[in-house]
């Protein structure tokens, strides 16, 4: 699981892909801002079509690449937290997070996480690796 939050660590940069309200896949790019517990945690707002989506269907994808062509792939379910203290660290971690949503009660401030299965891969011929989230 430490790889997992290694490669997050050194490539924030996410696209997270989603089934969109229409039927049609939706991708979009957020950012990874830390790990508690073994969990990776993100952010959105819940005035966004991405939250809406997932609060109809959990279910995700998400993938991030180096530019060396290794790449992390994360398929399973987002779970939203209300735990203020997540919020404040998520506010604390990132400075337009913080000018965006100020405090860890903003109503529309949402935090979540994902379980399932990660995935790190390359063009190396080694096998992937698999890990539990």
């Amino acid at each position: 699981m430490s790889d997992v939050i290694e490669f997050l660590k050194e490539n924030s940069l996410i696209y997270l892909a989603t089934s969109g309200l229409d039927g049609n896949a939706k991708v979009r790019p957020i950012l990874f801002y830390f790990e508690e517990d073994g969990k990776p945690y993100f952010c959105t707002a819940n005035t966004k079509p991405m939250f809406k989506e997932l609060d109809v269907n959990p279910n995700c994808e998400m993938v991030v690449a180096t530019p060396e062509f290794a790449w992390l792939r994360i398929a399973g379910k987002v779970e939203f937290t209300d735990s203020l203290d997540l919020k404040q660290k998520v506010i604390e971690s990132n400075e337009l997070v913080k000018t965006l949503y100020e405090t860890a009660d903003n109503p529309t401030f949402e935090v979540f996480t994902v379980t399932g299965k990660a995935t790190i891969a390359d063009f190396s011929g080694n096998p992937p690796k698999s890990y539990e989230l």
